[in-house]
């Protein structure tokens, strides 16, 4: 097949508390089949804010299977086969959390998220980057949005319509067109969930430093480096490299960096929270702030310091 599409919702903001999955299966850019699961998540803590969201109450799923029984239905469909959502970077946490709590091996997929692709058809265009409002600009139906099957059904067509609008046969043919899309291995993808609650010391916490005395120390910028133009946004202490340093360096390359987190924000470098300032979940106000943005839609990467080094690297 060509591609699957998938939709997760879940019942908190625990990456693991899935308690609904859609699936879309495309081929030939025709959807072929669906398939949708409620699913009894570790636990039955429904926050308020998902139920009013998604519709899905403790009650309606605590007959249900449990993720680890329903993957053994799905599980053969994410072994070499791209899978694609909107918002990525959520759907695949929630997968990888998933199976991580049920200690399941992780699957060998390659992931691409829709909108970057819809990006390209929608090039030059003032258009939002949420589910709805792509589906709204391509006339594309969603009747039901949160129901995971729906939006699954709805991020296929998405896809479809991208790949027909600009010309292309195929989703090979559409990512061979575009090569800068980016296309991502599951295995490499890195959760960041809690961090350890053990004490750092007070010195690896630097002082806060000045995004406005910074400046870039060269004219010329790659503008075919992947950060070039891109948000970041800091939050922890970095351990292999200086903060100010990190900045600079992104700055050098034709980024910006911003002192708080929007909907405009790119990348989210997450480094060690100081535990007295952050609480016992580990998560500062930013990455809360972004994780609760790309519930709404935008399309921020929370990445760890070892991923924004390997990005720095990027040529």
């Amino acid at each position: 097949m060509d591609f699957i599409a998938i939709d997760f919702e879940t019942a908190n903001k625990n990456y693991n508390s899935a308690c609904s999955l859609g699936m879309v299966f495309v081929e030939n850019n025709e959807i072929i089949d669906e398939k949708y699961f409620l699913i009894h998540p570790p636990s039955l803590y429904f926050h308020p804010k998902n139920i009013e969201v998604h519709g899905i109450k403790p009650e309606d799923v605590k007959q249900e299977r449990k993720f680890d029984e329903v993957w053994k239905e799905i599980g053969q469909y994410f072994e070499d086969n791209i899978i694609i959502a909107h918002n990525a970077y959520f759907d695949m946490s929630v997968l990888k959390a998933c199976l991580e709590t049920y200690n399941i091996d992780c699957p060998n997929f390659t992931y691409i998220c829709s909108i970057p692709i819809s990006n390209r058809a929608t090039k030059g265009l003032k258009v939002g980057q949420s589910l709805k409002a792509r589906c709204e600009h391509f006339q594309i139906s969603l009747l039901n949005h949160h129901n995971a099957l729906d939006d699954a059904r709805a991020c296929a067509d998405l896809v479809i319509k991208s790949i027909q609008t600009q010309n292309r046969k195929s989703l090979q043919s559409f990512c061979q067109t575009y090569k800068s899309l980016p296309i991502k291995l599951f295995t490499e993808l890195k959760v960041v969930q809690s961090y350890p609650t053990k004490k750092v010391a007070p010195r690896s916490f630097a002082p806060s430093i000045k995004i406005s005395d910074l400046a870039p120390t060269t004219q010329e910028f790659d503008e075919g480096h992947p950060l070039f133009g891109k948000n970041f946004v800091f939050t922890g202490e970095l351990q292999t490299i200086d903060r100010k340093e990190a900045m600079q360096s992104i700055i050098d390359l034709g980024a910006h960096v911003k002192s708080g987190v929007s909907k405009k924000t790119d990348y989210v470098v997450v480094g060690i929270q100081d535990q007295k300032i952050v609480g016992p979940n580990g998560m500062s106000t930013k990455e809360t702030k972004a994780i609760d943005l790309i519930h709404a839609g935008a399309n921020i990467n929370i990445i760890s310091e070892e991923v924004f080094l390997e990005l720095l690297k990027d040529k």
